[in-house]
């Protein structure tokens, strides 16, 4: 299979994730999900931000981190002793309902925050795949903890490739800080780097603000949906 060719990411479920974590995405063949590393706090695993009035604020899943600290993201538990899904819910009605996209996106996210998750990476990855498929970008996804590597940082990251037989691995900027370029080089993997422009669309408030959650997209400006990456592409 000479000209077999495949590119994967590999990235860590988010909650609610922004468009860069979509842009990733759109350029691959594979999504390997990251969720057996060590869970990061105040981080981006477990919130994230969308608009408002007065700029943005961030919604947030509260877990349970207490004598937990160095728990992979695979075993994180989500605190259903605290109200977060009526607040999450409160938030979004409150700055998107007035939104175009609101009547046709929030019954899909409201019933997928509603249902009784117990493990905050089963929460993202169904909110990650409604978000796939709002942005038209569905992908075979994979979750790293299935894959059964012990290895970590670098080697980990090449190890995932070998296992799904990647020739080429999309990663983000920050992998030039810490990627062993020469390992995927002798493996035969090709690394290329993302480089990401925020598309400008309308938001519900001005002035545009970049780095909001997806939501943000499919509840203020869905008809820009499908020239979504044309605008990242002539920037």
């Amino acid at each position: 299979m000479n000209g077999f060719k495949k590119i994967i990411s590999i990235q860590q479920p988010e909650a609610f994730p922004w468009l860069g974590f979509f842009d990733k995405i759109r350029q691959v063949d594979e999504v390997v999900l990251l969720d057996s590393v060590q869970f990061k706090k105040r981080y981006f695993e477990n919130r994230n931000r969308v608009r408002t009035a007065n700029g943005w604020t961030w919604i947030t899943v509260p877990v349970i981190t207490k004598g937990r600290y160095h728990q992979k993201i695979r075993d994180v538990e989500i605190d259903n002793t605290r109200p977060w899904r009526k607040k999450i819910l409160g938030t979004l009605e409150k700055n998107y309902r007035r939104g175009p996209g609101w009547k046709r996106f929030s019954e899909k996210i409201t019933e997928i925050i509603v249902k009784n998750h117990q493990r905050l990476v089963d929460l993202n990855l169904e909110v990650i795949t409604f978000l796939l498929k709002a942005l038209s970008l569905e992908r075979p996804t994979i979750r790293s903890s299935d894959l059964d590597l012990s290895s970590s940082g670098s080697r980990l990251i090449l190890d995932i490739c070998k296992a799904r037989k990647a020739t080429t691995y999309l990663s983000g900027a920050f992998g030039r800080n810490y990627l062993d370029l020469s390992s995927f080089s002798k493996a035969g993997i090709e690394v290329r780097f993302q480089e990401f422009r925020h598309p400008i669309y309308r938001q519900i408030h001005k002035p545009f603000l970049p780095g909001m959650s997806a939501l943000d997209l499919i509840f203020s400006d869905p008809e820009h949906i499908p020239n979504l990456w044309k605008t990242t592409e002539q920037g």
